[in-house]
């Protein structure tokens, strides 16, 4: 992903989701690169490599805990690296169009089905 308004707009959606779900996802990352990358996050230039990174390992460290999509940041891929099927591992809502990456975490058994801002409906339940 490149370095102009959308890439940026990318990334401070993923930390907007971050925010709203620190609860949820804090202990799925670890002490460790939370203590680390976290404080980057929150305090460091948003225009620089250094947050971007932070942000980064935080979308990893959320998808490897098998929250699908992490944080919603698109994939990057090196050499050989194929996506496998997706491993939902957690219980969450996903776009009912699959025109966005984003997973709204459940909040509690009887959470009411939130409606998709880009899809307009209601959004489908995806448990692991």
């Amino acid at each position: 992903m490149g370095d102009g308004a959308k890439a940026r707009r990318v990334y401070e959606d993923a930390v907007e989701y971050l925010c709203r779900n620190v609860e949820e996802l804090r202990p799925l990352i670890g002490p460790a690169l939370w203590g680390s990358a976290f404080p980057v996050v929150r305090d460091a230039d948003p225009t620089g490599a250094e947050w971007r990174a932070a942000v980064r390992a935080l979308h990893v460290a959320v998808e490897s805990a098998g929250i699908p999509n992490g944080l919603g940041l698109p994939a990057t891929m090196g050499v050989g690296d194929w996506p496998g099927a997706p491993t939902a591992q957690s219980v969450g809502w996903v776009c009912p169009t699959s025109r966005c990456a984003r997973v709204e975490l459940r909040d509690g058994a009887a959470a009411a089905t939130p409606t998709c801002a880009l899809g307009g409906g209601p959004m489908r339940l995806v448990d692991g």
